[in-house]
C-alpha cells in the first residue's frame, strides 16, 4: 500500500465521519425543537382546559408573561355573535376561546394557537 493509498483512504474516512457528526447533530437539533414544541402545546391545552372548563364564563384578555422557557401567552375570551344552527335558529351563550403562545426558536419568532367554543352554561350546576 502506497502513501497516496493511505491518504486517500483517510480522506474519504473523514469525509464519512464528518457526515456522520453533521447527521447526529440536525437529529439532535430537531428533536429538541420538537421536545419544545410539545411542551408549548401541552401548555395551550392546558389552558384552554384551565379556562373552558371554569363554572362561570366571562369576557377575558389575559396575558402571562414569559417563564424560563421564554414563551409567552394570551388567553382571550371573547362571545361568539351571529351564530346560527341548520335550522336557522339564532345560538346564544357561546363564547370563543383562544389561547395564543410566542417564543423565539434559534432567533426565529415562533407562534402557536389553539382555540375552542363553549357553551356558557355548560358548567352550570343542576338544580
Amino acid at each position: 500500500m502506497t502513501l497516496f493509498e493511505v491518504i486517500l483512504a483517510m480522506a474519504l474516512f473523514t469525509t464519512a465521519a464528518v457526515s456522520l457528526v453533521t447527521a447526529l447533530n440536525t437529529i439532535g437539533l430537531a428533536t429538541l425543537e420538537a421536545r419544545n414544541l410539545r411542551a408549548v402545546e401541552q401548555t395551550l391545552e392546558g389552558l384552554i382546559d384551565e379556562h373552558s372548563k371554569a363554572p362561570q364564563i366571562v369576557e377575558l384578555e389575559k396575558d402571562i408573561k414569559p417563564g424560563p422557557d421564554g414563551v409567552a401567552y394570551r388567553v382571550v375570551i371573547e362571545p361568539v355573535n351571529n351564530l346560527k344552527n341548520q335550522d336557522g335558529v339564532q345560538l346564544n351563550g357561546l363564547f370563543r376561546i383562544v389561547v395564543s403562545a410566542k417564543w423565539k426558536e434559534d432567533g426565529h419568532p415562533m407562534q402557536l394557537e389553539a382555540e375552542t367554543i363553549r357553551y356558557a352554561g355548560m358548567f352550570m350546576p343542576v338544580q
